[in-house]
């Protein structure tokens, strides 16, 4: 009995002890320091690296911090890498394409990464620094593939650092993003809003579908646009573009000689303000196409010569177009004036739009585009009014034909009351090396009340 007794009280004494202690610890997850010796720069190898793919033979070892994430779907087996910005130097990026989904498990956005170069190839695509293995496509080419899974952890070894993106984020103008220096960096775009062709639209539509994804454009007050692009894969491919203002994080790319933002996920985007609205804006969206240019309230008048402005529409977008190549005369110079803009009670106006060229032979100011502005233009006599020009960027040789670019903002802050914007078109169709054709586009006054 005495020892039935014992046994009981032993059994009570057990219970009591596991019941204080029920909470089951769970394991820490511990992470190993991978044991490397950073021994070059991203900057060395980006200036070692060229446009044909060459493979790396030194025994050499970059870091360099993850930018980019895979989780929500509108980047696909790629890693966009960048090294740390500092108050001297701004952040390099490069890309790591690799055979993995949910890569984002195992590089993290701001995890610092040591990526060993030996028998890696490396090249610079558009201008921005790959680093991978050596692909050879059907032509013939050799250039850069994705690592293989047996091999990503070979040549990619996360560390246990990780740091705050807003360590690694720049936030600049629209105008400083386009470059190639901020390729695969992870950039913020601030006071920005999507063109009118994407409200309404979701991020992802079939009908505006290039190479599986969508294409739409941000602007700035300063009327300067760059490429929003989303996967028709992205969890938030079906929603809704927003219509505000604000701002924007994402990753800059580039195809071709386009530059293009890409976010990681949605909560990249806030555009909590309202959208900013232009005190004259013209689209040229109800031009018709190939004819003398009509638009209620503008001008369009010859200066020298015959030939006028033109409408043209080409995939879809109208625009204005001086084309010398269809004429004989020495010289042709034709204006193509705004309507009368009020400017009485705005301050800081700036004035905007959107150029290209093609066809262009020769950089003369015997055949280029120039930009004015006048107060008293009585829409007809051009000779009667008096125009100052205006500094505008526009677009030359070097400019990609057909390629839009912006004017930059056009200061209009000295001015009130009316004012006519007027571009002048001066070429020679019978000096064929001044020959040549310059388009306007998304003519935009903004101002503040």
């Amino acid at each position: 009995m005495k020892k039935s007794l014992l046994n009981l009280f032993f059994i009570l004494s057990l219970l009591s002890f596991c019941s204080c202690n029920n909470e089951i610890e769970n394991p820490k997850l511990e992470c190993t320091q991978p044991d490397f010796v950073v021994n070059k720069t991203v900057e060395k190898i980006y200036d070692l690296s060229g446009n044909v793919a060459k493979q790396y033979f030194y025994d050499d070892v970059i870091e360099a911090f993850v930018v980019s994430s895979d989780e929500e779907g509108n980047f696909f087996k790629s890693i966009s890498f960048q090294t740390k910005p500092s108050s001297k130097n701004s952040a390099i990026g490069f890309s790591v394409p690799i055979d993995m989904s949910n890569s984002y498990i195992d590089y993290r956005i701001g995890n610092k990464v040591y990526i060993k170069l030996k028998n890696q190839f490396t090249d610079l695509y558009f201008g921005g620094l790959r680093i991978g293995t050596l692909y050879v496509s059907n032509a013939g080419d050799p250039t850069i593939g994705r690592i293989s899974q047996n091999e990503i952890k070979e040549v990619l070894h996360a560390s246990c650092t990780i740091v705050d993106e807003n360590e690694l984020v720049e936030s600049l103008s629209i105008e400083e993003a386009l470059s190639d220096d901020k390729l695969n960096t992870l950039i913020e775009l601030n006071d920005v809003e999507f063109t009118e062709a994407a409200l309404g639209r979701h991020y992802f539509e079939e009908s505006n579908n290039v190479g599986g994804s969508t294409n739409w454009n941000l602007r700035d007050k300063s009327g300067n646009q760059i490429i929003f692009r989303t996967s028709g894969y992205a969890k938030f491919a079906d929603h809704f573009v927003p219509e505000g203002s604000g701002k924007v994080r994402g990753i800059l790319t580039k195809f071709g000689s386009d530059y293009q933002l890409m976010i990681r996920s949605e909560s990249d985007i806030v555009m909590n303000e309202k959208r900013n609205t232009p005190v004259f804006a013209e689209d040229f969206q109800s031009v018709k196409n190939n004819v003398n240019f009509v638009l209620p309230g503008w001008s369009n008048i010859v200066e020298k010569a015959a030939k006028l402005w033109k409408s043209m529409v080409y995939a879809g977008n109208g625009y204005a177009e001086f084309n010398t190549t269809s004429t004989t005369a020495a010289e042709n110079i034709a204006w193509l004036v705004s309507p009368k803009i009020n400017l009485t009670n705005y301050k800081n106006a700036i004035l905007s739009f959107r150029s290209a060229q093609h066809d262009l032979k020769l950089d003369s100011p015997l055949n280029t585009l120039e930009v004015y502005v006048s107060t008293n233009f009585d829409g007809s006599s051009i000779t009667k009014a008096k125009w100052i020009k205006l500094d505008a960027k526009v677009p030359s040789l070097s400019t990609p034909s057909r390629a839009f670019m912006s004017s930059g903002g056009i200061d209009l802050s000295a001015y009130q009351g009316n004012i006519y914007i007027a571009f002048r078109y001066v070429g020679s169709g019978k000096d064929k090396t001044l020959n040549g054709a310059f388009m306007v586009d998304d003519v935009k006054i903004f101002g503040e009340k």
